[in-house]
């Protein structure tokens, strides 16, 4: 359980560090970083004017290569659980 810990806490602090780069929201960088690529297709939920609006937003972001290695890094593709969710 440490190390579970230790590490969602490793990814939080990756992705916290993107949202205060870019004025954003925790939503805004996982939007912009899961449709960095046309291939993948997403579907945010929006019960509410404001998340239509924030999620929007997302798509005034462009993450650089350095973040998206990172967020790579911090959230690997393929394992199961929350922490490798975004």
């Amino acid at each position: 359980r440490g190390a579970y810990l230790r590490k969602a806490a490793r990814s939080r602090e990756v992705l916290e560090r993107i949202v205060r780069k870019h004025a954003a929201t925790v939503a805004q960088v996982a939007l912009a970083f899961l449709t960095r690529d046309p291939a993948l297709f997403t579907i945010p939920k929006a019960a509410r004017v404001e998340h239509v609006e924030e999620n929007a937003g997302a798509g005034e972001l462009e993450l650089d290569g350095q973040e998206i290695a990172a967020m790579d890094a911090a959230f690997p593709r393929g394992e199961r659980g929350a922490l490798a969710t975004l």
